[in-house]
């Protein structure tokens, strides 16, 4: 396929361009700097363009068949809007490039009232730290679902990313969930292995316009 990777400069959007080149995708990196991809491939293209752009971003998606976000904004902005603004440009690009097939990136505890009874350090140490980010990914979930019915979308929800090397398994997966429930799961996911998965749903319709939670064992 030809994809187009947004927070490709990012360590998940790393993965992402990385295992998408190795299976054969022609990959088109967009960033606001280019030379933060050192990466080179025949089948690689770097493009410099404004995620809060329409019109740049159509441009850029000219001639693509899907798109990979695995954008991130700082918890240190107040408010946090990057994945919601970001996310409406990105639609209408879609839109005016003809462009279907979205597979996007969030978190576990989107919706922070979730993390009660997860425990102290969930509850009270990670959802205080990052409550913005968490609250912005939210909105921008229910934006994809109220506004967006028209694209193929998937938001994928990992756990805590990892920069562990790719574990040999399939992720357990739990559609419309705020995190995987069983009691395997691992609090900790690869980013190779949710760039993996990722990938994965390109071709498949069984998240489509769904939230899934993954995380590994």
């Amino acid at each position: 396929m030809k994809i187009v990777v947004l927070g490709a400069s990012g360590q998940t959007g790393q993965c992402v361009v990385t295992q998408a080149l190795e299976q054969g995708h022609s990959v088109t990196a967009i960033v606001r700097n280019p030379d933060k991809i050192k990466q080179k491939h025949d089948n690689l293209s770097v493009v410099k363009a404004d995620i809060f752009s329409a019109e740049e971003l159509t441009a850029a998606f000219q001639g693509h068949e899907a798109v990979v976000s695995a954008l991130g904004f700082s918890r240190s902005d107040n408010p946090v809007t990057g994945y919601t603004e970001s996310m409406k440009a990105v639609a209408a690009a879609m839109r005016a490039a003809q462009l279907q097939r979205l597979v996007v990136m969030t978190a576990f505890y989107t919706d922070i009232t979730s993390a009660q009874g997860r425990g102290f350090l969930v509850n009270w140490i990670l959802i205080p730290l990052i409550k913005r980010v968490l609250t912005n990914m939210r909105e921008m979930e229910e934006w994809l679902a109220a506004e967006a019915q028209d694209l193929r979308w998937t938001v994928v929800r990992p756990g805590g990313l990892s920069n562990r090397a790719l574990l040999a398994q399939t992720p357990l997966q739990q559609a419309d969930a705020q995190f995987v429930a069983d009691p395997a799961a691992a609090t900790m996911i690869p980013r190779a292995n949710v760039a993996q998965f990722m990938l994965a749903q390109l071709p498949e319709d069984t998240y489509t316009r769904q939230v899934v939670a993954i995380a590994v064992k």
